[in-house]
C-alpha cells in the first residue's frame, strides 16, 4: 500500500493546480492525484470555468508561474462585456458596456481541455503521482494522527493508498460534503445550460460590416471578451476558446425562466434563444452543437470545508456562488491557497485548530456570503440597463479593491492578516448588502431606464484608476489600514447611488430611507453625513457611466482613433497612455511610470 503526504482526489483544474502549488511551495512533499478520467482529455473538453478574472488570473500566472504558458497557449481576455436592451431588435442599437482595449492587468479565456492536459504533464514532471482512469469508492477519514485511507477501483480490482492529508477536488460530486452531510442551501436559485459550437461565433458578426461606426468604435476584437447578452432574469454568455470553438451558455433565475423551459435539449435551448435573443439565435440556428450540458440550481454552500482532521474541500467540491462575474478560478485560488497554508503549517509543526476555524469562518461566513449577495434575487436587474450598469460599477470597484488587490499582494497566505482582513471585510460586507438591496428596490420601482450607446471602460476614470491600483504592491503591515481607509470612499459612493436612485425611481411607500440611514451609517444619518459638494462629486463620478461624451471629448476620441488607425501597433498604446494621462485623468504632467504600466503590462 503506497503512502503519500497529500492525496488529491480529483484531477480537474482545482486538483491539478493545488498539486502543482504544493510542489512549488513544499518540494519535499509527496503528492498523488487520483482521477477518474484517463488522459489525454479532448483539447476542447466541455467544462465550465472557461473565463478568468483578475484574482484567478494572478493565481495561475504568478502564484503558479504559468504566465508565459497562458500567453502562448490560451487566449487573452478583453474583460467582461455587456449588451443590454432588446434581444430581438438590431444588435447595434443595444447599449454596450466594456473596454475597447486590453487592461494592463491580464486575464485569460481558458480552453479547459488543453489546459488540463498540459497541467497533467506539468505536475507529473514536478514529481506528483497521477493515478488515471480510477474511480474513488471511499475515503476513510482518520480521527487521530493515523493516515487516511482512500479506496479506489482500477478495472476489476480494488486498490488503496494512505495519506496524511486528503483534499477533495472532485467538483460537483462533492465526495466529502455528501459523506459528512455538510451541504447547505444559500437561497440563490439559478440554473444553466451551455454548449459549444465549432468555429468563431463573434458578436461582431451580429452587426452588418457596413456599419463602420459600430465595428470600429472598439479598438480590439470584441470576440476576446466574455460577452454577456442581458435580459430580465437571464444572461447569455459567448466565450472564445483557443481550440477555435465557441462556448455559449444560458443562465437564468429559476423563478423567471424555469430550467425546463430551455434545458432539456439543444433544440429547446435554441427555441428559447429565438424568443429572448433572436439575433444570436438566427445567426447560429444552422449550426450543430459539439455537445450540450446543463445544471439545475448550480449554487450551493457548506457548513465546513477545512478540518482539523487534515482534510479540505477545494473549488466546487466545497462551495459555488454564480458564474456571472467568472469567479470559478478565484474560488480555486482562494481554497487552494488556504489549503496550502494549513498543510504547510502542519509539516512545519505549526498546525493549530484555531487556524482551521479561522479559515472556515473567513470563507464561509464572510467571503462567500458577501459574494452571494451580488446575485441572490438580483437577476431581474439585468433587464434594466441603468440599474445593471450601476451594479457593475459598484461590484467591480468593490471586487478589485477588497478581493483582487488583496490576493495579488499575497496576503491570503498569512493567518494573522486573514484574521484582521475578516474583521475589515465584515464592515464592508454590511455596506455591500445594503447597496445590493438598493439595486433590487431600484429595479422594482424604476420610473426610467436610461440608455447609452457605448460605455467604453478604457476611457472611464474609475476603471483606469482601479486597474492601475491593482498593479501596486502594498506592505502587509499597512494593507489592512489601507483597506479601512477606503471605507469612507465606498460609503460616499453608496450615498451617491442612493441619492441618484431616488431621482430615477418612485420609492414612495417603500421603506428605504430609514433603512439605509440605519444600515449604512449607524446612528448618524447617511443623507446628512457628507457635504453637498462631496455628494455632488460622487454623483458626477457615477453619472459619467451614463452621460454621453461632450463635443470636446468626442473630438479627442476621434483624434486618438484616427492616429491609431494610421500608426497601429505599439504607437496605438503610446497614444492611449498619452490620452489616459492627459485627457482622462487631466494630469498636467505625464506620470511615466503610470504610462509604462498601461503600455507594457501584459
Amino acid at each position: 500500500m503506497d503512502h503519500y503526504d497529500v492525496a488529491v482526489c480529483g484531477g480537474g483544474l482545482a486538483g491539478l493546480t493545488l498539486a502543482y502549488q504544493l510542489r512549488r511551495e513544499l518540494p519535499d512533499l509527496s503528492v498523488v492525484i487520483i482521477e477518474k478520467a484517463e488522459g489525454p482529455l479532448p483539447d476542447a473538453a466541455h467544462k465550465v470555468g472557461e473565463s478568468t478574472v483578475e484574482l484567478g488570473a494572478h493565481y495561475l500566472g504568478e502564484v503558479l508561474g504559468l504566465k508565459s504558458y497562458l500567453i502562448e497557449k490560451q487566449f487573452p481576455k478583453l474583460g467582461l462585456r455587456y449588451f443590454y436592451g432588446d434581444g430581438s431588435g438590431p444588435f447595434e442599437e443595444r447599449p454596450e458596456l466594456g473596454a475597447s482595449t486590453f487592461s494592463p492587468v491580464p486575464t485569460y479565456q481558458l480552453d479547459r481541455g488543453l489546459l488540463e492536459n498540459d497541467l497533467r504533464k506539468l505536475v507529473a514532471d514536478a514529481g506528483v503521482g497521477v493515478l488515471e482512469g480510477v474511480s474513488i469508492n471511499d475515503i476513510a477519514i482518520s480521527g487521530t494522527n493515523d493516515p487516511h485511507v482512500i479506496q479506489y477501483a482500477e478495472g476489476d480490482t480494488t486498490q488503496t493508498v494512505t495519506a496524511q492529508w486528503v483534499v477533495d477536488a472532485t467538483g460537483r460530486r462533492r465526495f466529502l460534503q455528501r459523506k459528512f452531510n455538510l451541504q447547505q442551501n444559500n437561497g440563490h436559485s439559478a440554473s444553466s445550460a451551455w454548449f459549444r459550437l465549432e468555429g468563431k461565433i463573434s458578436v461582431n458578426d451580429l452587426v452588418p460590416q457596413s456599419n463602420k461606426a459600430w465595428q470600429n468604435r472598439n479598438l480590439e476584437d470584441r470576440y476576446f471578451s466574455t460577452n454577456h447578452l442581458m435580459g430580465r432574469g437571464y444572461w447569455v454568455w459567448l466565450i472564445p476558446l483557443s481550440s477555435g470553438n465557441t462556448s455559449i451558455g444560458i443562465v437564468t433565475d429559476e423563478g423567471i425562466h424555469p430550467f425546463d423551459s430551455y434545458a432539456t435539449s439543444y433544440e429547446q435551448a435554441l427555441e428559447w434563444l429565438l424568443k429572448h435573443e433572436t439575433v444570436l439565435a438566427r445567426h447560429i440556428e444552422n449550426k450543430k452543437p459539439l455537445d450540450f450540458r446543463k445544471i439545475k440550481n448550480y449554487s450551493y454552500s457548506s457548513s465546513q470545508v477545512f478540518s482539523e482532521n487534515r482534510w479540505t474541500c477545494v473549488g466546487e467540491a466545497g462551495i459555488f456562488s454564480d458564474p456571472f462575474y467568472s469567479p470559478g478560478t478565484d474560488l480555486i485560488a482562494i481554497t487552494n491557497t488556504f489549503t496550502t497554508n494549513l498543510i504547510k503549517a502542519d509539516f512545519e509543526g505549526n498546525f493549530k485548530k484555531e487556524d482551521v476555524e479561522l479559515l472556515n469562518h473567513t470563507l464561509l461566513e464572510v467571503l462567500y456570503p458577501d459574494q452571494v449577495s451580488y446575485f441572490r434575487e438580483s437577476y431581474p436587474i439585468f433587464g434594466n440597463t441603468q440599474v445593471a450598469s450601476a451594479k457593475f460599477y459598484w461590484d467591480t470597484t468593490y471586487y478589485w479593491s477588497l478581493y483582487a488587490h488583496t490576493f495579488k499582494n499575497g496576503h491570503f497566505e498569512d493567518f494573522e492578516f486573514i484574521k484582521e482582513y475578516g474583521v475589515t471585510l465584515k464592515k464592508f460586507s454590511k455596506l455591500n448588502r445594503s447597496v445590493q438591496e438598493l439595486f433590487r428596490a431600484w429595479e422594482r420601482e424604476a420610473t426610467s431606464n436610461t440608455y447609452y450607446k457605448f460605455c467604453d471602460l478604457s476611457r472611464k476614470h474609475f476603471f483606469i484608476k482601479s486597474a492601475i491600483s491593482l498593479l501596486t504592491l502594498q506592505e502587509k503591515g499597512k494593507f489592512n489600514a489601507i483597506l479601512l481607509s477606503k471605507y469612507d470612499q465606498f460609503e460616499k459612493m453608496a450615498n451617491a447611488l442612493f441619492i441618484y436612485a431616488q431621482k430615477q425611481a418612485d420609492f414612495s411607500g417603500v421603506e428605504l430611507h430609514s433603512k439605509y440611514d440605519q444600515d449604512l451609517a449607524g446612528s448618524e444619518s447617511l443623507l446628512h453625513k457628507y457635504t453637498e459638494n462631496e455628494v455632488e462629486r460622487e454623483i458626477n463620478f457615477f453619472k459619467e457611466f451614463f452621460e454621453p461624451l461632450s463635443s470636446s471629448e468626442r473630438n479627442k476620441v476621434r483624434f486618438i482613433d484616427y492616429v491609431s488607425r494610421i500608426w497601429k501597433g505599439s504607437y496605438l498604446y503610446f497614444m492611449r497612455g498619452f490620452y489616459v494621462r492627459y485627457f482622462v485623468l487631466n494630469k498636467g504632467k505625464v506620470n511615466l511610470q503610470g504610462v509604462l504600466r498601461f503600455i507594457y503590462a501584459d
